[in-house]
């Protein structure tokens, strides 16, 4: 039996999950006016039939808004570095456009998923393999059940988790990429989403024999994930400034954590146990003072205070690379009109794309679960000057049009205009 008819069915299931959560994704899709829409690789398959209505299982996924990013994504691009690949949603797409995609996080489970459907050409796990994964295991061990005893999971579910996680060890190369992914994928969905509650409304009431069939069901959907582009794509686990000193691609795409009016995000807090799962908390060292039991660490959150600062220091590294496209949102740290002005200052012509969007993890009861969500579409000053250039001289128009002004500017003249989701710096040449 086929898992996935479509492109989309695939990368939906990377951000499925049956959570405690009723409300459902609403984007108003409808294109800014003049955009041009991706044809090089074509649309992503629908089949015609409505997309199934899923809530995000990694806070700040991008549902809904991946064909969107290939739209805006310039034409004559080969090969493009994730940067903060998350979920794997975005690299997956460009996966199946034909790209040569490397997929990078700090995290290890991000980095076991991105091995699993990135990397990963072939290699996929057998039905006796899967049944093996979950069989009882005498020698398992029980710090699921010591350590989060009563929290996260129903009764039994504990148990169930030491016992798959132990059995993973027997496996090696992707075919362990893909049990990991499939089990952190499990608990996800398994509990609220994140792990930063200890609430009981914060619990699905699965039983073992449910975990252990959803655990089955999403190692063979995983499995069918699994194929080969034509590319060699590449998982890293790096932290950004290294990973981007080391990208040889056309296009970096960075979805950054980001600093709102409403919170900080700390993936590696918010997703504590599924990274601790991974290593099994292998010199980890759990707060026990925490009703969470999150192991300590020293990772920094993105704040308000250290926002510029984050995003100065890995575009400086990224100038090698031709093409940028930003995910931002509305609400956040530094504001559009501070993103824009870090962006020119690294020599970058851009220009910002809108769309609404509604996230479904975030704050189901708030003004954060709705956001208006941003794309910064970014290339080398000078190229866009010249392209620019060319198009308002055959036009006869006396103005030099560029999005942003370039690094080292003279020109004298320079004002912000927004219109239709789109903002352009329009710049006036010195007279002579």
């Amino acid at each position: 039996m086929e898992l996935f008819a479509t492109d989309m069915q695939k990368l939906d299931f990377l951000l499925e999950a049956d959570a405690y959560v009723s409300a459902t994704c609403n984007v108003r899709s409808a294109q800014s006016e003049g955009e041009e829409p991706r044809t090089e690789h074509g649309e992503l398959s629908t089949a015609g039939e409505e997309r199934p209505r899923y809530v995000a299982t990694y806070i700040g996924s991008k549902q809904k808004l991946i064909d969107w990013i290939w739209r805006n994504t310039p034409e004559g691009v080969k090969s493009v570095l994730d940067a903060f690949s998350g979920s794997a949603v975005v690299a997956y797409m460009y996966k199946t456009k034909g790209l040569r995609v490397v997929a990078n996080d700090r995290l290890r489970y991000a980095w076991h998923t991105a091995r699993a459907i990135i990397e990963n050409r072939s290699v996929t796990l057998s039905d006796a393999e899967i049944e093996a994964l979950v069989a009882d295991n005498p020698k398992a061990g029980d710090f699921v059940q010591r350590t989060f005893k009563g929290i996260y999971f129903s009764p039994g579910i504990h148990k169930v988790i030491d016992t798959i996680r132990a059995n993973i060890d027997a496996l090696g190369g992707f075919k362990k990429d893909i049990a990991l992914f499939a089990l952190g994928k499990t608990c996800i969905t398994g509990s609220f989403g994140h792990f930063s509650s200890t609430t009981e409304a914060a619990k699905r009431k699965y039983t073992p024999e449910e975990f252990k069939a959803r655990f089955t069901e999403t190692v063979r959907r995983v499995n069918a994930l699994v194929f080969d582009n034509g590319q060699r794509c590449e998982a890293m686990q790096k932290d950004i400034l290294e990973a981007l000193a080391e990208a040889k691609v056309d296009l970096a795409y960075f979805d950054p954590p980001y600093a709102t009016h409403f919170s900080t995000t700390n993936y590696e807090k918010n997703y504590h146990f599924i990274e601790g799962l991974m290593t099994y908390w292998d010199g980890l060292e759990i707060d026990t003072d925490n009703k969470i039991r999150n192991y300590k660490t020293d990772h920094e959150t993105v704040t308000k205070a250290n926002a510029a600062e984050f995003f100065d220091g890995f575009f400086a590294r990224a100038h090698h690379i031709p093409h940028w496209i930003i995910s931002y949102r509305d609400k956040a740290y530094p504001s559009e009109a501070e993103m824009k002005k870090l962006i020119a200052a690294h020599g970058r012509a851009s220009r910002m794309r809108s769309k609404d969007h509604e996230y479904m993890i975030t704050n189901v009861h708030g003004e954060a679960s709705h956001a208006k969500e941003h794309l910064f579409i970014c290339q080398r000053a000078s190229a866009q000057c010249e392209v620019d250039s060319a198009r308002l001289g055959a036009e006869g128009d006396d103005l030099f049009t560029s999005n942003v002004a370039p690094r080292t500017s003279n020109y004298s003249e320079a004002v912000w205009e927004e219109t239709e989701n789109e903002i352009r710096y329009r710049v006036r040449p010195p007279e002579h």
